[in-house]
């Protein structure tokens, strides 16, 4: 078969695929004459329609959520966010109409979309003007000196004091917490992955007990394939591997300390039955022993140095926040020596949480 013809060929087969998908919340095929939406957090694409929202407001979607997704996470109250709408739109004698203006502002530039609109908005208002009895020549008159701005100026309060100085500080202590809760994120996730590590250290380091135990009673080599396990392993079969020690000392037991030859348990096959000083396996017990302890004090080291540079970027981060509290900490104390000092603290503690906005897609 030719290769263009190979890819074509290819080409249409996932063409196919793609067209027996089923969408949304009414489980249909994709439908080209229908307007559908992409949550931003699941990524799964919804008509407009079947998530009771008008098709002529899906330009003026911020970040939209699926109700799955709101449903499945309430402790995290989302919702759909909407950007602000035309003001021509939203003064249109029919808002809701498909004549009005159904798409964005320009944000703090303008509250229109455009500046035809702004236009027509300033027309309309002039003809009601005129239709009221006003006339449009005094209207002129009191425009006609404007000057044209050269800027966009936003109050976001208008009691607050504007102070240039402190308002930079302000941006650099921010960018200062953004900064020290990227590294805080990092460390705790460093610290719980060791945290794990050191689990499955102790696992293997309590496994090696028992196998050296059971070795000594059975005077057997005892060397047990499990020590070798991975993590995953370790996840799925960890507490069975130690429970079957405790099965198999309890069949001992009822057996007397008997062999017999030809019978095997259900966990025997991971025991070398062979000689004491098993030539294959000669001083595993001395080995594991020394592996298990090297990995532990490794990874004691390891989460010791995570746990002290955690609280070190922590007592940053309160100290940007309360830099008045900080200050008395270190001053010198006044009280006598017998004063006990107390422990604990109520200021809060910062975990930081980039949130990522995702991007809205349509058709």
């Amino acid at each position: 078969m030719p290769v263009d013809a190979k890819e074509e060929l290819d080409a249409e087969e996932d063409s196919d695929r793609e067209d027996d998908k089923l969408y949304c919340v009414c489980k249909t095929r994709y439908d080209e004459d229908r307007v559908m939406i992409a949550c931003d957090r699941c990524d799964e694409w919804y008509h407009t329609q079947c998530v009771n929202m008008p098709d002529l407001e899906v330009d003026l979607v911020d970040q939209f959520i699926c109700p799955l997704c709101i449903q499945s996470n309430p402790q995290l109250n989302l919702q759909t966010t909407y950007k602000r709408r035309c003001f021509f739109g939203l003064r249109h004698t029919d808002p809701s109409s498909p004549n009005a203006c159904h798409k964005p502002s320009r944000g703090a530039f303008s509250k229109y979309c455009s500046n035809e609109c702004g236009v027509k908005y300033m027309r309309m208002n002039i003809s009601q003007y005129e239709h009221n009895g006003g006339k449009r020549d005094r209207i002129w008159e009191t425009v006609k000196n404007a000057q044209k701005r050269e800027g966009v100026v936003v109050c976001a309060d208008a009691k607050l004091e504007i102070d240039a100085k402190p308002s930079a500080q302000k941006c650099k202590a921010d960018r200062e917490i953004a900064r020290l809760n990227a590294r805080l994120e990092n460390v705790v996730r460093e610290r719980e992955m060791m945290k794990r590590e050191m689990d499955m250290v102790v696992w293997r380091e309590r496994l090696v007990e028992l196998a050296s135990e059971r070795a000594e009673r059975v005077d057997e080599c005892g060397w047990d394939q499990r020590l070798c396990f991975g993590e995953e392993e370790w996840v799925d079969f960890g507490a069975e591997v130690l429970e079957s020690y405790e099965e198999k000392a309890n069949e001992e037991t009822t057996e007397d300390g008997m062999q017999v030859d030809g019978v095997t348990t259900s966990h025997g096959e991971w025991w070398c039955t062979g000689k004491k000083k098993c030539e294959r396996h000669s001083g595993w017990q001395k080995l594991r022993v020394a592996d298990v302890a090297f990995d532990k004090e490794t990874k004691e080291t390891i989460l010791s140095n995570l746990t002290t540079r955690e609280r070190e970027i922590r007592k940053g981060i309160e100290d940007i926040l309360y830099p008045q509290l900080s200050n008395t900490s270190q001053a010198p104390p006044k009280s006598s020596p017998a004063d006990a000092p107390l422990n604990g603290s109520s200021k809060p503690r910062i975990n930081g949480e980039a949130a990522e906005k995702g991007k809205k897609k349509k058709s």
